[in-house]
């Protein structure tokens, strides 16, 4: 079976999708990952075939000028006609699906081109979520940013998918979807691959993680962290800062002795030496951390955050931070509490029972066949 698996080219909409991509190879079929830009490498470095359906695109700068624009409109969290890169993605789509000719298709909730292809090639079509936050009505939306493609290409408007997979633990899912065309699927996380470093080993004194994710200290600065980059002293725990380099701009130039600063790392590589995740409150993060079995303080602010925040603290894995932002009692209380610890684990345990990605790909197959 050919599979032709759409990821849009950010971190958090890419990634997610690897997992079942990698799960659909190794159960022998062909599989495209199509993406854009830079984003291609990424694909190749997950030993898969990337397609680069928009060349030269630059993601992180179209999205920083988008984000700038939105703030200038006061748009909030309302749509502001943003295709997540689906709209530049398209016309190579198209092309490169009439020649392959997947047997299925595979999208997140943002790359709603895969809608558009499954429509106008009458090709089955898969969503796999993300994170919590992603219901249809958000899926519809950002379709609808694409009307001008779909009316390009002849296309009179999305038809039903074959299966939704839901990557949440049942005890935490919201996900509003018709259970007979839904699938469980074990969240896997994919960080991305690097050499084990010894450092990574647990330390003597707890370990702190903190991550504000890809994009959102690019277009919102580091005020979430300010404790971190200047007071993280006051505990005698170790910090682990992940920040990009595209990033660091309002990065203070003395950090605490006791924080380590680190462009890029495979967070799932040091969770099991760690004590605590603070965090922006993105679905990567915030599953990864799930899986892994971690305590978390998620800030959610933004986009499907609060949701993914709210979800976590309800469940008892961490807490959002008050008024008065991140504190020592905070970060003390939540890493040093067995209550959160075990909470956690419960929820790893029950995510280690869902299908995995690759047996969530023999079941598609068997969909496709009509088995």
């Amino acid at each position: 079976m050919r599979v032709l698996v759409i990821g849009p080219p950010l971190y958090g909409l890419l990634f997610p999708v690897l997992s079942l991509a990698q799960g659909f190879r190794a159960d022998g079929h062909d599989v495209v990952v199509a993406t854009a830009g830079d984003s291609a490498g990424h694909v190749r470095e997950a030993g898969l075939v990337a397609f680069d359906a928009a060349p030269g695109l630059d993601p992180d700068a179209e999205y920083r000028r988008r984000e700038e624009d939105r703030k200038r409109r006061q748009l909030g969290t309302r749509p502001g006609g943003f295709s997540f890169f689906s709209d530049e993605m398209t016309d190579r789509l198209v092309d490169l699906t009439a020649r392959w000719r997947p047997d299925l298709i595979v999208y997140p909730p943002l790359g709603v081109v895969g809608r558009l292809l499954g429509a106008k090639f009458g090709i089955p079509t898969v969503l796999q979520t993300v994170g919590f936050a992603h219901q249809r009505q958000h899926v519809d939306t950002v379709t609808g940013a694409l009307a001008g493609k779909f009316e390009e290409h002849g296309v009179d408007g999305p038809v039903e998918d074959l299966r939704w997979l839901d990557v949440a633990p049942p005890s935490m899912s919201i996900l509003e979807h018709p259970a007979e065309r839904t699938l469980p699927m074990r969240y896997v996380p994919y960080n991305g691959g690097s050499v084990r470093q010894d450092w990574w080993d647990r330390p003597e004194r707890p370990r702190v993680l903190v991550s504000l994710g890809t994009l959102k200290p690019m277009v919102d600065g580091l005020d979430l962290i300010d404790w971190v980059m200047r007071r993280a002293d006051e505990l005698d725990a170790e910090f682990v800062l992940q920040l990009n380099h595209n990033a660091r701009q309002e990065l203070v130039e003395d950090l605490p002795e006791n924080v380590t600063l680190t462009d890029w790392i495979p967070m799932g590589g040091l969770f099991e030496h760690s004590d605590l995740f603070i965090h922006h409150g993105g679905a990567g993060n915030t599953f990864t951390a799930l899986a892994a079995g971690i305590p978390q303080i998620v800030f959610g602010q933004g986009a499907d955050r609060p949701t993914n925040a709210r979800i976590v603290a309800e469940s008892g894995c961490g807490v959002v931070p008050g008024e008065a932002g991140l504190t020592a009692d905070a970060i003390r209380t939540v890493a040093t509490d067995p209550a959160f610890r075990e909470r956690a684990a419960a929820v790893r345990a029950e995510m280690r029972t869902m299908p995995s990605p690759a047996a969530v790909a023999g079941r598609l197959a068997d969909a496709v066949a009509g088995v």
